[in-house]
Order: structure tokens, then sequence, then C-alpha cells
């Protein structure tokens, strides 16, 4: 799914809100006792609506916070504590598996 994911082109401005409402949405149909959510608000810059009255919504979201090149960490820093979170600082996607099994508890 990552090696996916990282194959999609970036350009322009990211609507973080409008990635969460369709996690949140599939994360209401998952049958999961449990369910978390993971933001990837990286190297981008959020248009209208604001995410941070989204996070609410998650009974926990986490956000993956890439500290190399241009990030927001102003809502990295937001949106973790408005979801129930914790912020994963991480330096590349090398490091996503390990801040991953951090925030799921294995």
């Amino acid at each position: 799914m990552l090696r996916d994911l990282l194959r999609i082109p970036a350009r322009g401005l990211t609507n973080v809100a409008f990635g969460l409402e369709s996690g949140l949405r599939e994360l209401r149909r998952a049958r999961a006792r449990t369910r978390i959510g993971i933001c990837c608000p990286t190297r981008c810059t959020t248009r209208d609506p604001d995410p941070r009255d989204v996070a609410p919504g998650f009974e926990r979201l986490h956000v993956l916070l890439e500290t190399d090149g241009e990030h927001d960490e102003q809502l990295a820093r937001e949106l973790a504590p408005g979801g129930h979170g914790e912020v994963a600082p991480i330096a590349n996607y090398t490091q996503v598996p390990a801040a991953l099994n951090h925030l799921l508890g294995a």
C-alpha cells in the first residue's frame, strides 16, 4: 500500500479535510472494535475546509509528520490531539513502519 501511495503525484494544495472525511466514513463502516485513523499531511498546504474540525470525529487519529523538507508541523500538532491521537515525526518513508508500530502499540 505504501508503494502505491508514494506513486501518486503531488501537485498543488491538499484538501486534508476531504481525506479525513473519507477515512472517517470508511472507519464508521468497519466492524473492528477499535477504529484508528492515520493521517500523513506532509509536504502540503491545506485548503478549506479546516481539517481540525473533522479530527474530533475520530475515535483515534494519529498523524505522521515528515520532518524532512516542507511540512505543516502546526497542523499536525493540532490534528492529533483533536483526534485523540499522537504525532509521530519521521524523517522519510523508511521510518514509517517503526512509527506505525509505535502508534498502534505493536
